[in-house]
């Protein structure tokens, strides 16, 4: 099997492998982008197109699929095919994201407890407790030395961040030269 929206290089040697260990090997293809939701797995076959003595090339036909899940797995393939996203966010998106819940999340919580203080619900001994103990496992600092321990990680995370993008620079970089060589 191999993963993308259609046959591509790979997918002929893949099967050439597979083809020395078994007769007539079926190549899945898995789309994990979901971009033809109803064809997102695909089945294929490979004849040889070959001239003489000579392999060419493969060519692939697609062949009926006839996918059985059970119920657990068809109800993680249905969540997996509604939360297409166009981008995955960088490290910063994320962590704006994250603090953003966060947020909301205290929010609900002050609320909860103004409200149980104001007498407009009834307090819940449970999570009383559950809030008391989260509280008692928050460190305890100055606001100082959060400001510092916090920026310390942004600057971490930008450094991270800076290095893989030198990284890939420098990746293209050899991979260019590379290309290059070959052709003198």
């Amino acid at each position: 099997y191999s993963t993308g929206s259609g046959v591509s290089g790979s997918s002929a040697l893949i099967q050439d492998f597979y083809s020395r260990e078994v007769t007539n090997p079926v190549h899945l293809i898995v789309d994990t982008r979901f971009q033809d939701i109803e064809g997102s797995i695909r089945a294929y076959v490979s004849t040889i197109l070959s001239l003489g003595d000579r392999q060419l090339a493969a060519q692939f036909h697609e062949i009926p699929l006839d996918l059985r899940m059970i119920e657990a797995e068809r109800v993680g393939f249905d969540l997996l095919k509604k939360t297409i996203v166009d981008k995955l966010p960088n490290d910063l998106e994320g962590l704006e994201a994250t603090m953003e819940r966060l947020l909301a999340l205290i929010e609900d919580v002050f609320k909860y407890v103004d409200d149980v203080v104001h007498g407009q619900i009834a307090p819940d001994n449970n999570v009383g407790r559950y809030l008391m103990d989260t509280m008692a496992a928050i460190p305890k600092m100055s606001s100082d030395s959060f400001d510092k321990l916090f920026n310390d990680s942004i600057q971490d995370l930008l450094l991270v961040i800076y290095l893989a993008g030198l990284t890939k620079t420098q990746l293209t970089l050899a991979e260019k030269l590379n290309t290059a060589a070959q052709i003198l």
